[in-house]
């Protein structure tokens, strides 16, 4: 897939997500994890997996660092920074910015995995 089309993609299905409604939570509103938990972790892994499945350079999933969610009628979405490793290199841990769909009843979503710098921990 081109980059263009993928950030298309990306803004398709998040202005898709905004617009969405539910009767518990408010849409669009980001919440902290308070202690990272495991639906969080389970998530993280599951992102590094996935990431995988297309990367040269395979990474090893470490920890979750940060992580947000928002909830929506399709299913949940989740932001997390995770802490990830290079197998193939004696390089130290590098941070990645992950978004994940959790659909209800459906299949997950990568919906995006990116290096970031340390300084960009927060999310």
């Amino acid at each position: 897939m081109h980059p263009h089309c993928f950030f298309l993609a990306l803004f398709a299905l998040l202005v898709s997500l905004a617009t969405a409604t539910t009767t518990n939570n408010v849409p669009g509103n980001w919440r902290s994890i308070d202690g990272i938990n495991l639906n969080a972790t389970e998530i993280g892994e599951w992102a590094v997996s996935e990431y995988n499945k297309n990367a040269t350079n395979k990474l090893v999933f470490e920890t979750v660092i940060s992580a947000r969610t928002s909830f929506y009628e399709s299913g949940t979405l989740y932001l997390l920074v995770v802490a990830a490793k290079d197998e193939s290199l004696p390089n130290p841990t590098g941070k990645y910015k992950t978004e994940v769909l959790d659909k209800d009843g459906g299949p997950r979503e990568l919906i995006a995995f990116f290096k970031i710098e340390a300084v960009e921990t927060n999310i």
